[in-house]
């Protein structure tokens, strides 16, 4: 026959067999935090001898710093008055509710030898022995504190290389508007909460030509990052649209380098990038586009073009030219780059911005000059996701043709 759990529980031997087999320690003690009773647990945790426990304050056998430091029992030292457990017994004295798994966080002295615990507590009133005592449960989370300190360095350090890395993004952008004769030159930026790889920039090419380009890396984080920098780094080489010495190199021709420089398989991922150079002098307008949103042309009397002439985005497998074209511009005519955060971002109901809000948006403020449309247009997407962070990174970059010009420019 079954034996009943009652019996059981009147057992102790069942009592004492249970609490030797707990990982918790367990103490009975009174107000003083004197210990009565103690279960095998309790020595591991603190590593005593056993004979020298009872009727011993906690302070003295557990090897609470304070006590040993100073030399000194149990609720006599000067830090006493602020221990948790002490004033948690004294609260369960009064009509204070009993305490679940307090933190105890304190150095502890286990063979000599200061150890940093982490531990939580939790007490009851009892009556032992026809006396009114406490039963104290300890539970040691040691490992799991420690393990989720060590979390939080690197999640510090992790913080630290995404700003770091935002740091070089931002450096990355053009760091003033380049001051072009009959030209003029304006954009916005905002980040998302994660790293992207939104890189754009607009320099002189040679006496006459203007070259400039966006580009979007996809995804976000430390690697979407390093691969803006490379591919920034590339562009502003020799070999790219605004080095040294680049005068002769079309947007066509950067590309097809790109193609080659940054495969898939390099990389482990692809960007769209849009190249374009205008000749100041005789207002021409010649771009390349490997997969990203179109440009905007929008003339002076209002009416607008997309540039949608585009290949493939870099970093798929291509063998063929993403061809370029070539555009006549006019006095007042404006160009607008952009990244794919500006389309997306969302309102508090999870609608996109989309084409086609900020198409209207540029008919809507198309006669202001560049600097006002751009933050016009920038300003309209705050007010739609109520000026909400984005999911991500916002690039727009806009220039105004003031026609065409003989004499020299500077930047």
């Amino acid at each position: 026959m079954p034996t009943e759990l009652q019996n059981l529980k009147e057992s102790n031997e069942f009592l004492n067999l249970l609490l030797d087999n707990m990982d918790s320690a367990v103490l009975v003690a009174d107000e003083k935090l004197k210990i009565h009773q103690f279960n095998k647990s309790f020595l591991d945790l603190f590593d005593n001898a056993a004979d020298s426990i009872l009727e011993a304050g906690f302070g003295e056998i557990a090897g609470c710093v304070n006590a040993v430091r100073e030399n000194k029992a149990c609720g006599q030292t000067s830090q006493c008055a602020n221990c948790l457990l002490r004033r948690s017994l004294v609260l369960n004295l009064t009509d204070k509710p009993p305490v679940d798994k307090q933190p105890l966080n304190r150095i502890f002295f286990i063979n000599g030898k200061p150890v940093q615990k982490y531990l939580q507590f939790s007490t009851r009133r009892i009556t032992f022995q026809g006396r009114k005592m406490f039963l104290v449960i300890i539970y040691d989370v040691t490992d799991i504190e420690k393990q989720k300190i060590e979390l939080q360095k690197k999640q510090k350090l992790i913080v630290q290389d995404l700003e770091a890395a935002a740091a070089i993004q931002k450096n990355l952008l053009p760091a003033r508007s380049p001051i072009i004769e009959n030209m003029q030159v304006a954009w916005e930026f905002e980040p998302c909460t994660q790293i992207g790889g939104d890189i754009f920039n607009i320099h002189n090419m040679d006496e006459r030509k203007v070259g400039l380009y966006m580009l979007d890396v996809c995804g976000h984080g430390v690697p979407a990052a390093l691969i803006s920098v490379a591919a920034s780094q590339f562009l502003n080489s020799g070999d790219g649209l605004l080095g040294n010495n680049c005068e002769l190199v079309s947007p066509e021709l950067v590309l097809a380098k790109l193609y080659r420089e940054f495969p898939y398989e390099r990389f482990d991922s692809f960007f769209s990038i849009i190249c374009m150079t205008i000749d100041i002098r005789q207002g021409l307008l010649t771009y390349s586009n490997a997969g990203h949103p179109p440009p905007v042309l929008l003339r002076s009397d209002g009416a607008m073009e997309t540039l949608d002439h585009h290949g493939p985005v870099v970093g798929l497998d291509c063998d063929q030219s993403a061809g370029q074209q070539t555009l006549g511009l006019e006095k007042g005519d404006k160009i607008l780059l952009y990244t794919d955060g500006l389309l997306e971002n969302r309102n508090p109901a999870g609608a996109f911005f989309g084409k086609q809000r900020f198409y209207d948006s540029l008919r809507k403020y198309h006669h202001q000059p560049i600097k006002e449309l751009v933050a016009s247009i920038y300003n309209s997407t705050l007010d739609f996701r109520r000026h909400a962070k984005p999911d991500d990174d916002v690039s727009i970059l806009g220039v105004e043709y003031r026609g065409q010009v003989q004499n020299h420019y500077s930047i």
